[in-house]
């Protein structure tokens, strides 16, 4: 038998394959990663395009609580990161008004998911509960959507209680940014890996996975059409959820052990808009909607549905005080917005925002400068944000992270039961398979 071409193969060049490698070169294996993208970092997707006074953030944004996976980069690789504000704005009968109560009123649904016996989807809950608060009903409604990136009809109401359970250990509901751009993970988790012993091959999309116990051989072409094979005794995949559930990558022979899982598992589609204007107009003058500026505002949302506002939920750049809004749509009411043109999505967001704010529409128009449009879902390389458990997935994400026969190892945040949906997630999948590789063959 030739010998093969790398001790490990990765696919995936995320934080996930990202953390594998730097993990496994680290105790001398040798690695190749294949990566589609002509750059790495996955579904961190940091920009600096000329004239914006800050880097912006095309996919992962925010660090969720004080994870150690994330928080132990940050410390190590000298990276800043600020709060973000917990204030919220909610748009009710044309009028923004400050809620003070928001996790409040979220945690008194969760009392009482809680009491559920069999799981049901979040939907079908608040059927079964109609003497619920109104306004809560609709707040909790726009979070699972918006934040989970979810279909109501689809998400486990036990999942959404485990994850906020789990969010509570890392104090999940506090938010920081990274002030020089979320890529700064990226940058020290490949820096870390021995450059003698790991082949970064980019631009290479994945087609085929042949694999026997013990002997994998992976097959990708690159974008001009040139296809190419390697061989190693294990591979860690860590293809976003979306990509395994379409299928784009065949698998020889089948990976039957895992469809059940990923029959369980959806990845939530998330549209994003970047806007810069010329001043940030919501802190430096009032807004006719909220009757005063919106300086420490931290998050505005809006029902599900309103009426001419297709990115329900907005944030500042807060502490940065720079002119720059960014517009967010996840779950159902993001496949209405996904896969148009670019223009199409900054008029959705200009009409939103006017209509969030009580001005014209030309009003708003008058200041933009520049916009950009992530939509993850239309994306061959991601085919949606982030993962959410269905009805009935208890234990899914735990077996779709579970090794087959010791050749194929499985990573992503899609495979971390505690964080999924996060970059920390993510990390701590890769550095497990990493583990998992290293404790099999020692």
């Amino acid at each position: 038998m030739p010998e093969d071409d790398a001790d490990v193969l990765i696919l995936g060049g995320g934080v996930a394959g990202l953390a594998a490698a730097r993990r496994l070169t680290g105790a001398g294996r040798r690695v190749i990663l294949l990566e589609a993208r002509e750059r790495l970092g996955g579904r961190i997707d940091t920009r600096r395009p000329d004239g914006w006074p800050l880097p912006i953030e095309m996919g992962a944004e925010f660090v969720h609580g004080r994870p150690p996976e994330t928080w132990d980069i940050l410390r190590a690789g000298g990276l800043v990161a600020y709060d973000v504000p917990d204030t919220h704005w909610h748009f009710e009968r044309g009028k923004l008004r400050r809620l003070n109560d928001f996790w409040e009123r979220l945690d008194a649904l969760l009392g009482r998911m809680k009491r559920l016996r069999r799981d049901q989807s979040f939907a079908d809950f608040i059927a079964a509960h109609k003497r619920l608060d109104a306004r809560t009903v609709r707040m909790a409604m726009a979070y699972v959507e918006g934040f989970n990136a979810a279909d109501a009809r689809r998400i486990s109401a036990k999942s959404i209680v485990q994850a906020e359970a789990d969010a509570d250990e890392i104090e999940g509901t506090k938010l920081y940014r990274l002030i020089d751009g979320y890529d700064g993970v990226v940058r020290w988790l490949t820096a870390g890996a021995d450059p003698q012993r790991i082949e970064f091959r980019l631009g290479r999309i994945v087609t085929n996975v042949a694999w026997t116990n013990g002997r994998v051989t992976v097959a990708a072409r690159s974008r001009d059409g040139d296809e190419q094979t390697w061989t190693a005794p294990v591979v860690v995949i860590t293809l976003p959820l979306g990509v395994l559930k379409e299928g784009a990558v065949e698998f020889s022979p089948p990976i039957q052990a895992k469809q059940d899982a990923l029959a369980k598992l959806e990845s939530g589609p998330v549209v994003k808009v970047v806007l810069r204007f010329d001043q940030a107009f919501w802190d430096t003058g009032e807004v006719p909607a909220a009757g005063e500026r919106l300086t420490e505002a931290g998050l505005i949302h809006a029902d599900l549905g309103e009426r001419g506002i297709a990115f329900p939920t907005w944030w500042t750049m807060a502490a940065a005080r720079v002119p720059v809004l960014v517009g967010w749509v996840g779950g159902p009411q993001a496949l209405e917005v996904s896969g148009g043109p670019d223009e199409r999505v900054r008029a959705h967001a200009v009409e939103s925002l006017a209509r969030l704010f009580g001005m014209q529409a030309t009003q708003v128009e008058r200041g933009l400068q520049a916009f950009r449009v992530a939509d993850w879902q239309h994306d061959p390389f991601a085919r949606g944000a982030y993962s959410y458990v269905a009805v009935g997935g208890a234990g899914a994400v735990e077996a779709l992270a579970e090794p087959l026969q010791q050749t194929l190892f499985f990573a992503g945040e899609a495979t971390h039961p505690g964080m999924s949906g996060t970059v920390a997630g993510a990390i701590a999948s890769g550095y497990r398979a990493a583990d998992e590789i290293l404790a099999h063959r020692h």
